[in-house]
Order: C-alpha cells, then sequence, then structure tokens
C-alpha cells in the first residue's frame, strides 16, 4: 500500500513540474512557448540600455506607414522609447553599466497596425533576447524567457500609441551586462505568417519598472488607504 501510494505521489510530481515546464500563455492570436504574467496596462522604464553594435542599418518612425530614410543613427534609434527602430538583422548588441538578470524589450510595430494590434502576425514577438558574458553576439549563450507582458506597452497616448505593445520582460538565470536581440521569437510554432525572421523592429532595451495602474485600481487602491489612514485614527 505504502509502495503504491509513493508510486502516485511520484508521478503526480512528475506530471506537476512537467505542466509547469511546458506551460504557456496566450496573448491575443499569439500563443508564447513561456509562461508570462500579462498585465492590461503600461510600464514605465528607468534606464534605457546602450548600443553597442549590430543591426542592418534600417531604421524608421512607428506611425504605421513611415519606413525608414529617417536619417537617425541606430544608437539613436534604441537609446529610449520614442517609437524610433532599429531592425536586428544582424543581431543588436547592448549594454548596462550594471550586471542585470531582466531586461524590457519594446518593440516597434512599423506598418500596418489596426486597432489593438489585431491581425498583425504578431511582429511585436518576432525577436529574441541573449545574455551575453562579453562584448561580442559570440559570448551571447543564454536566451531569455518571457516572464511578463504589458498589453498597452510604454505608453498609450498619441498617434503612435500601439506601436509598442506587447512590450516583453525577459528574465535570465544570471546577471549580465551585455544582451543581444536576435531574429526568431518564442511563439508556439515558430514564425511570424507573413514575415522574415530577420525583418523585425525593436525600439529600445530597458531595465527597472513601476506599472502604472489603470484609473479603475488607482481609485481602488486610493480608497483602501484612505480606510487605512481612518482605521489608525480611530486607534489613536
Amino acid at each position: 500500500m505504502l509502495k503504491h501510494l509513493l508510486a502516485t505521489a511520484t508521478l503526480t510530481l512528475l506530471a506537476a513540474s512537467a505542466s509547469t515546464a511546458f506551460a504557456t500563455t496566450t496573448v491575443g492570436g499569439a500563443t508564447l512557448i513561456d509562461n508570462a504574467t500579462v498585465i492590461n496596462g503600461t510600464v514605465a522604464p528607468t534606464t534605457y540600455l546602450s548600443y553597442v553594435s549590430g543591426g542592418n542599418g534600417a531604421v524608421g518612425f512607428a506611425t504605421g506607414s513611415t519606413w525608414g530614410g529617417l536619417g537617425i543613427s541606430a544608437s539613436t534609434a534604441m537609446s529610449t522609447a520614442d517609437h524610433n527602430w532599429l531592425q536586428f538583422d544582424p543581431g543588436i548588441l547592448m549594454h548596462s553599466a550594471n550586471a542585470i538578470s531582466s531586461v524590457i524589450g519594446i518593440p516597434a510595430l512599423d506598418h500596418g497596425w489596426t486597432a489593438n494590434n489585431t491581425g498583425e502576425f504578431w511582429e511585436p514577438f518576432e525577436f529574441r533576447i541573449f545574455g551575453c558574458t562579453g562584448a561580442s553576439t559570440t559570448a551571447c549563450s543564454e536566451e531569455g524567457r518571457i516572464t511578463k507582458v504589458w498589453t498597452l506597452g510604454v505608453d498609450n497616448t498619441g498617434s503612435s500609441k500601439n506601436a509598442d505593445d506587447w512590450t516583453t520582460e525577459w528574465s535570465f538565470n544570471r546577471s549580465y551586462n551585455y544582451f543581444a536581440i536576435v531574429s526568431g521569437d518564442r511563439l508556439v510554432g515558430g514564425g511570424v505568417p507573413g514575415f522574415s525572421p530577420g525583418e523585425g523592429e525593436i525600439d529600445a532595451l530597458a531595465v527597472g519598472h513601476a506599472t502604472v495602474p489603470e484609473p479603475s485600481s488607482m481609485l481602488l487602491l486610493g480608497s483602501g488607504l484612505l480606510g487605512l489612514a481612518l482605521r489608525f485614527r480611530k486607534q489613536a
């Protein structure tokens, strides 16, 4: 009987670990191979990584119609979340002054989006990020995993607000000073229909964030703090 119970417990544990290992997250019409937390709101990065090298030289502004020809440098395109993008074929190498174990990948959908980024073939997920032990793409071995997705990206105002929807947090098993953005994706089945795996665009890599609450969440937070203050006052 005990042997049977132990065997059953072992199978249960193995099944649980297997389901966790292969857990996926569906965001809109895209199914990630990762088990990520989906946050319905925007994210506010605090520090941007700096451009080192890479990209194919094509840059643009994510208005939904303008492509390339902006006369900006690759480093300018990657310096902040401003909807300027750089293509990553070959891979783009970025640097962080401090060693970090997670980065925020800010996409820049450069053409043809629709409301809420529906029917876009999921260009925002059309890249992969690796941690690197040195300032060379040959020193990049650990592929990050997507652990968070902010549905509204970095901002939700202006004509380009859809450009950074589905901003992602990528986590690693150790801390790095260098990160590489390369073509590909972390979608079930792989590939983004209708698009070259090397043509995707990215706006910036960032670190440090505070999720910006939706108005309803802020009201709830305010009422909670008021209630707490009244409780302490009553106790006093």
